[in-house]
Parts: C-alpha cells; sequence; structure tokens
C-alpha cells in the first residue's frame, strides 16, 4: 500500500471523527462515545495496515476501532468521576453496553460468514494443490487471509473481554449498594448476560480461525 493510499484513509478516519466529535444536541456521553469511535477508528487503522500492509487490512482495522473507542475510556473510576450522580453514571454505562454489544455482534457476524467462506475456499485449495492445480504462492495468499482475519477476531475477543470485565464491576457495586431489584442492577445483569454471549461468539471464532489457519500448511 502506498503512502498517498494510506494518508487517504487515516483522513477519511479523522473527517468522521472530527464531524461526530461536532454534532450538535449530543449529549457529553454521546460526545465522549463519538470522539472515542474516531479515535478508534484512527488507531484500528493503523493496527490494520501493521497487520497486513494493504487497505483491506487497514479498513478491517477502522471497522474494528469503533470497537476501541467504545472500551478505551478509561477505568470505571474514571468515567464514573465525569458524572455529577450516580444514576447518570449508571445510564451512561447501561447505553455504552447496549451500543457496544450490538458493534460486537455485527463483527461476528460478519466474522463467522467469512469464516464459512474461508474454510471452502481453503478446502478448495488445499485440493488443488494435492492434485497440481494451484501454487504455493496461492496457498501462502490464502494463509495469509486467514492471520488477517484471526488477527481481527482476536482484536474483537479482547475488547468484549475488557467490557464484560467493565460491565461486571459496575453490576456487582451497583447491587451491593442498591439491592438486586433495583432497576439499573437488573439492566446491567441483562447487559453482562448479553456480553457473556457475545464473548462465547467471539472466542469461537478465534477457535475456529486458529484451527483452520494450523491446517493450513504450505
Amino acid at each position: 500500500m502506498s503512502i498517498h493510499n494510506v494518508g487517504k484513509t487515516l483522513l477519511i478516519a479523522t473527517a468522521i471523527s472530527v464531524s461526530l466529535s461536532g454534532c450538535a444536541g449530543m449529549s457529553d456521553q454521546e460526545t465522549t462515545v463519538a470522539q472515542g469511535a474516531g479515535v478508534g477508528a484512527l488507531l484500528g487503522a493503523g493496527i490494520g495496515y501493521a497487520i497486513g500492509r494493504n487497505t483491506p487490512s487497514t479498513l478491517i482495522g477502522a471497522v474494528t476501532g469503533g470497537l476501541i473507542g467504545a472500551s478505551i475510556g478509561g477505568t470505571v473510576a474514571e468515567r464514573k468521576a465525569q458524572y455529577a450522580n450516580e444514576e447518570d453514571f449508571l445510564i451512561a454505562e447501561i447505553e455504552l453496553n447496549e451500543e457496544f454489544i450490538g458493534e460486537a455482534e455485527t463483527e461476528n457476524r460478519q466474522l463467522v460468514a467469512e469464516i464459512e467462506r474461508l474454510d471452502r475456499e481453503s478446502q478448495r485449495l488445499a485440493q488443488e494443490y494435492q492434485a497440481g492445480k494451484a501454487s504455493r504462492d496461492v496457498l501462502a495468499r490464502q494463509k495469509a487471509s486467514l492471520e488477517e482475519q484471526l488477527a481481527k477476531a482476536k482484536q474483537i475477543n479482547s475488547l468484549v473481554d475488557k467490557r464484560l470485565a467493565d460491565a461486571n464491576e459496575v453490576y456487582h457495586e451497583t447491587r451491593q449498594k442498591r439491592g438486586a431489584q433495583d432497576q439499573y442492577a437488573q439492566q446491567l445483569e441483562s447487559s453482562v448476560a448479553k456480553l457473556k454471549e457475545t464473548r462465547q461468539q467471539s472466542s469461537q471464532n478465534v477457535t475456529n480461525l486458529q484451527q483452520m489457519y494450523d491446517r493450513m500448511s504450505i
């Protein structure tokens, strides 16, 4: 990928970041999340380029960077300090959980579809290679594609783990202070359950891609 193309991709991510952070009518929490998503896109684009050195890798990083934006907001204590009262903080955390879950589930679904496609393609190429109809270079490119998707899957899984840990911390603290029947405690409990399901899928994606990558001997 040329320096010009890298700059163009990062410029687009920067423009998204600026436009999001300047949207009128946003609450402080919405602005913080939007700015974080923009910064995350920039970080993700850099990570993607470092992994794959090409436009698809950079764009994958930028997409996953949106998840980073929802996860790099410091510790629970630091986020709590931004709010005047506990209820505002809890509402913001619940909203952040839901937004993150939505993004992570979308990324996971896309990865599942990509894994199925790569699996079919890898099996076909392996058969063609054994029959002398595919070159070693073709297999090497396929393995590189698997490595790229594996890196993305691991990144998503790591981010889900972090969000789940934060959500668990807020939930247990809220339940202890406000009781199990409190509306916020119950909503946070629901978020934790959804995040556990999301983590299960993201972990499975990593496992499936790792197995495919390991089988792709060249």
